[in-house]
């Protein structure tokens, strides 16, 4: 009896015996770990950031001589109800613009913005030593927005080195350079968030974004690389900042600066083809949702228009992805492709949509 009685209280507290607890969902789970496999543990606990960071100091010291800030001085009307009528000549109101810009060559060459020299009757550029010199403008391009100035060869700062290829990537470390609102030099630095190509933008350009505060005067400093090098142009857009530094990449505009640097203009991308606006009455006979867009007058025989399949009596109602409002808005638009790149147009003939491929070519002189 008595061994009867044992062995049935063992039987039940082993069966009462609580399991060990295993939490549910996400929670920690009491129970005993898989063996470790100290190879599989290393790669997943690998670092995804790797590195230094670059000496910022040290960047800054080597390439602050090679920066300027750049003065223009503009005329201002005054209006003539302030003045006498015989005082009116012998005063004149003068505006300053600021921006900045940095040594090309040892030849005394200055790259800069264009918006920031435009219809200057007087240009000055500030070193960083503290010295101020006279410069003159050589070329400017309102389209890119790069000028070229010169200064004496004498007093020129010394150049900074420019990227030799396209070698930067989205997540490298880049540093702005420039003067913030004509103050003190400056240097802001932040990794490249995209970089888009002037083919994706169907533009004359492409544009590199960053995280470096590009601040108003800082226009047409130089965008560096870690090792130094100019990769880009400090741009700022004409809405004003978008939360992104832009650049124009250095490889983009070293074919403007060298033409500026000559004296000339860049070549002007064409299309061979007159237009004409499209008011009510045209817009119902030619079966148009609203009287807008660009109506095809004339084309040059064998130009780039007509090579591309344009005919006349065609509407143009998009090109390289922008909306064609009406004929300046085409202009517009056109001037800021590049030669020989192909783009998207999106025409209305006989009441159906179509899309061709143009070839922008260079203007004749």
């Amino acid at each position: 009896m008595s061994r009867v009685l044992a062995f049935g209280l063992a039987l039940a507290l082993t069966s009462c015996q609580q399991p060990e607890p295993v939490a549910q969902g996400h929670a920690f789970q009491a129970i005993s770990p898989a063996p470790r496999n100290p190879r599989a543990e290393t790669g997943a606990r690998r670092p995804l950031l790797t590195g230094t960071l670059p000496d910022f100091e040290a960047l800054f010291a080597k390439a602050s001589p090679s920066v300027v800030n750049v003065s223009a001085a503009h005329s201002l009307p005054i209006p003539a109800d302030l003045l006498p009528k015989r005082e009116r000549i012998y005063w004149r109101a003068l505006a300053r613009s600021l921006g900045s810009g940095f040594a090309l060559d040892d030849d005394g060459h200055i790259v800069t913005c264009s918006s920031v020299i435009q219809d200057a009757e007087q240009i000055e550029v500030l070193l960083a030593d503290g010295r101020r010199l006279p410069a003159s403008l050589v070329a400017a391009d309102p389209i890119t927005d790069l000028a070229v100035l010169e200064v004496a060869r004498a007093d020129a700062p010394p150049p900074l080195p420019i990227a030799e290829r396209d070698t930067l990537k989205v997540g490298d470390w880049v540093a702005a350079f420039g003067y913030p609102f004509g103050l003190s030099h400056s240097i802001t630095a932040g990794i490249v968030s995209a970089i888009r190509s002037g083919e994706q933008l169907e533009a004359s350009h492409g544009l590199i974004l960053s995280d470096a505060a590009i601040n108003p005067g800082c226009n047409g400093g130089p965008l560096l690389a870690s090792t130094g090098r100019v990769v880009g142009i400090n741009q700022i857009p004409a809405g004003g900042g978008v939360g992104l530094g832009m650049a124009i990449p250095i490889q983009d505009a070293l074919p403007v600066i060298a033409r500026l640097k000559a004296g000339a203009l860049p070549r002007r991308p064409w299309l061979g083809a007159s237009v004409q606006y499209v008011d009510a009455a045209l817009a119902d006979a030619f079966d148009l949702p609203q009287a807008e867009g660009a109506l095809v007058t004339r084309l040059k025989p064998k130009g780039p228009a007509a090579r591309g399949g344009l005919k006349v009596g065609d509407v143009i109602t998009s090109c390289a992805g922008r909306p064609v409002e009406d004929p300046l808005a085409l202009i517009e638009t056109v001037r800021r492709l590049a030669v020989g790149r192909p783009v998207k147009v999106q025409v209305v003939r006989a009441g159906k949509r179509l899309e061709l491929t143009l070839t922008p070519g260079a203007a004749p002189p």
